[in-house]
């Protein structure tokens, strides 16, 4: 019966080990070599966008993937086309006729008659009377007016070198003037008169004595 020392058990289990352990590492490197192949063989008509690596979109690490596609452009494509014929409908009837036939009727009678019968205005007439004689004088003028009474007018009393002029209507009528001079024994007398049929202007002067005046002008 033979004896084994039990380092000797302890060295030849650890062989056994080391074998295996060889074994099963040169199987899994067979494995993954030939994913590896089929992994290549599949990306070799395709593309993938991976991740960008955990430095960053600038990393300068080796890329998992040899063959990165071309990023996705992100600005969508508008389409541009315009068709060739759009129908539009521009037939719009309009009615733009307008009535300009509107009569006028610009003849306006104008009244331009004006009545010129109106009465003109007469200059009033001026009587005036001077004393040239030794005594004093008054006189008196009368005259008619249209639709009215007889008027008269008195000039009051006034003395030798003296006259006095009153104004009576240019349209007055049968005008009558009396002139009468101061005789201091018989009171007043006549010296002289003068009558006018329309109303004028005239200067009379008396002169004279006492008892025996005369008038000139008028």
């Amino acid at each position: 019966m033979f004896k084994i020392s039990v380092p000797k058990l302890l060295r030849t289990w650890m062989a056994i080990l080391l074998m295996f352990a060889f074994a099963l590492g040169a199987a899994m490197q067979a494995h993954a070599a030939g994913i590896t192949n089929d992994v290549n063989s599949n990306v070799s008509d395709k593309c993938v966008n991976l991740p960008p690596s955990a430095g960053g979109p600038n990393d300068n690490g080796p890329s998992r993937n040899p063959r990165l596609c071309t990023p996705t452009p992100t600005k969508t494509l508008q389409s541009t086309a315009t068709p060739k014929y759009t129908p539009t409908d521009t037939a719009t009837p309009t009615n733009t006729a307008t009535a300009t036939s509107t009569p006028t009727n610009t003849a306006t009678p104008t009244n331009t008659a004006t009545a010129t019968n109106t009465p003109t205005a007469v200059s009033p007439a001026s009587i005036t009377v001077y004393n040239t004689g030794a005594f004093f004088v008054q006189y008196y003028v009368s005259y008619n007016l249209p639709n009215v009474p007889l008027q008269s007018l008195y000039s009051g009393v006034f003395s030798i070198n003296q006259g006095v002029t009153l104004t009576i209507p240019g349209s007055a009528t049968n005008v009558g003037i009396l002139i009468q001079n101061y005789t201091g024994i018989t009171g007043w007398q006549t010296a002289c008169t003068r009558a006018y049929t329309q109303a004028r202007s005239v200067v009379i002067i008396v002169s004279g004595t006492t008892f025996l005046p005369s008038c000139t002008g008028g």
